[in-house]
């Protein structure tokens, strides 16, 4: 009988380990179905940037739903119905739901990332997330993000579940959206500005910290390039002539600073 070449005998070895190691896992994971939940735990993924949630609500959410988990055996624990249960939060985007072989059942949550905050003129608040997706305010906590202000009144319930997207329903709403996200995205004007004014007519205006009282947008969506703008603007012109030399700064002209 010949004998294996080196590398064959390689590809052997690593197969017998991958099978061997399969084997193991699959009679460990059969066997840690057999157990009693001993425990629940809950990680709350991005605690540290947001907190609409924690462990305790999700336990609450779980006694609520009358699940039966502690003590219980594992593989009588509905995994898919609890994280469907936990999902229905309104400030939960994730969850995801598992047991470990020590027992334990694992509850893994991520929260929904506020990008902005909507105060209508009727007086009613809710956010836009980081995703396009209309969500509500929450008792627990609010998020530091830019608020806007002044003539908008979109009923919430109207655009709870739809994505502010390119054939969005409500382009004002979806220009709010632009308009925060490239915030957002900009280090200069994410330090500069925390609010944002709608206009009777539906143009965009910037509240500013320093600088001009207000800058007009109009109803463009090219923010990112408005912004790039601003800030050469900004650092090269006003940091020289003075931060108080001009009231309102207009973009609303293509290729033009118009300033009062």
């Amino acid at each position: 009988m010949k004998k294996l070449k080196p590398k064959y005998k390689t590809i052997l070895i690593s197969i017998l380990v991958l099978l061997y190691t399969f084997v193991s896992l699959s009679f460990s994971s059969k066997k840690a179905m057999e157990k009693r939940c001993t425990g629940i735990n809950v990680e709350v993924q991005d605690s540290d940037i947001n907190k609409f949630i924690s462990s305790k609500d999700i336990n609450k959410i779980l006694e609520k739903n009358e699940f039966n988990i502690v003590g219980y055996p594992i593989k009588e624990v509905n995994s898919l119905d609890i994280e469907n249960v936990v999902k229905k939060h309104p400030s939960i985007e994730n969850a995801d739901v598992y047991a470990n072989l020590k027992g334990s059942l694992n509850i893994v949550v991520r929260q929904r990332r506020p990008q902005v905050r909507i105060i209508q003129s009727n007086g009613d608040s809710y956010y836009i997330d980081n995703r396009g997706t209309l969500m509500p305010l929450s008792y627990n906590y609010t998020a530091r993000v830019p608020i806007v202000t002044g003539f908008v009144n979109r009923n919430f319930k109207d655009f709870r579940n739809q994505k502010l997207e390119a054939n969005s329903a409500d382009t004002l709403l979806r220009r709010i959206y632009l308009l925060s996200k490239s915030i957002q995205n900009d280090k200069y004007w994410s330090a500069m500005c925390n609010q944002i004014y709608v206009s009777k007519n539906q143009d965009l205006i910037l509240i500013p910290k320093i600088g001009a009282k207000e800058i007009l947008l109009g109803k463009s969506i090219n923010f990112d390039k408005y912004l790039a703008t601003l800030t050469v603007f900004y650092t090269e012109v006003l940091s020289v002539v003075g931060w108080e030399k001009y009231k309102t700064i207009n973009l609303q002209y293509n290729q033009q600073i118009v300033c009062r």
